[in-house]
């Protein structure tokens, strides 16, 4: 009777846990995205250490007159235009799938990573410790990348979403190089727009598990860890092929090896754990492709 009784409270219990347990990650990366997007903020502008290590960060990284000139240009694609465009691009391919509620979730990330970007830097304000004064944390043409990517993941079909980990993680490789290579930005304000994006974007998901009451399942993480370190790395050959050099030769490449080997790897992860948590609204929970928080119970001997 006392063994039934506790079976009949257990049991809920951890259907419920099963059915939230993806909502309280989501919830944790939004925290620390958010908690991680002010501490780098105040260290790395606000301390004259955190600045002259930002600022060697950006100044190791540099390319020839040719590949600077093509980078550049790479950035001045990213316009006002390009990003209403790639919005209405994303909204209607969820609108397409009848996906109603994935296309509000992309607008609102998009909408929101960019204007808390733009906020944060009009209200900041950078002391002068010899490295320029001008507010540029978080970096506004990375959250245009990254909040276009993750908004991808949310609309795209389940069968597009490893080619999307794969492209996007290239395209936030390359645009963060080549704001460092024309020296518009520093490592930390690239961070900075990935961490302003994953806060949003998982602050969506949760939203959205609340209003229905959960959800359960994530995407298989090992096709998205390979696809996204395949385009951070086959966007790193690139540059290195065009031109994008250590600022001090051969005496200079492993400090520039550091630095886009940590913006590569917070690309791919970031891109990987949004991947894995967003599968729920991307595919929807009815899909074979989303694996269970539980473990599968052993069949009859």
């Amino acid at each position: 009777m006392t063994t039934g009784r506790i079976t009949s409270v257990v049991r809920p219990a951890r259907e419920q846990w099963t059915r939230w347990r993806s909502t309280a990650a989501c919830l944790g990366v939004c925290l620390l995205s958010s908690v991680g997007l002010l501490w780098l903020g105040d260290r790395s502008q606000q301390t004259p250490l955190g600045q002259a290590l930002d600022q060697a960060g950006m100044d190791v990284v540099v390319g020839d007159r040719a590949a600077t000139r093509q980078l550049v240009a790479v950035l001045g694609n990213v316009s006002l235009g390009s990003v209403a465009l790639a919005v209405v691009l994303l909204t209607g391919t969820a609108a397409i799938r009848r996906r109603y509620v994935a296309a509000a979730a992309a607008a609102a990330l998009v909408l929101g990573a960019n204007v808390t970007t733009q906020v944060l830097k009009a209200w900041s304000e950078r002391p002068d410790f010899g490295n320029l004064t001008v507010a540029s944390y978080p970096s506004g043409h990375a959250t245009v990348v990254v909040s276009l990517v993750l908004a991808a993941l949310l609309v795209v079909p389940g069968q597009a979403r490893t080619t999307v980990s794969l492209v996007g993680s290239a395209a936030i490789t390359v645009t963060a190089t080549a704001m460092l290579v024309a020296s518009w930005h520093r490592p930390a304000d690239i961070v900075g727009a990935v961490l302003v994006s994953m806060a949003w974007g998982t602050a969506v998901l949760v939203v959205w598990s609340v209003l229905r009451g959960g959800m359960s399942g994530v995407d298989p993480g090992r096709p998205h860890r390979i696809f996204a370190t395949t385009g951070v790395v086959l966007a790193v050959a690139g540059l290195l092929a065009v031109g994008v050099r250590p600022g001090g030769g051969w005496s200079g490449f492993l400090d520039a090896g550091v630095v886009l080997a940590g913006i590569a790897l917070v690309t791919a992860l970031a891109v990987t754990t949004f991947a894995q948590l967003s599968a729920p609204m991307g595919v929807g929970e009815d899909q074979p492709r989303l694996r269970s928080w539980r473990a599968p119970r052993p069949g009859p001997p």
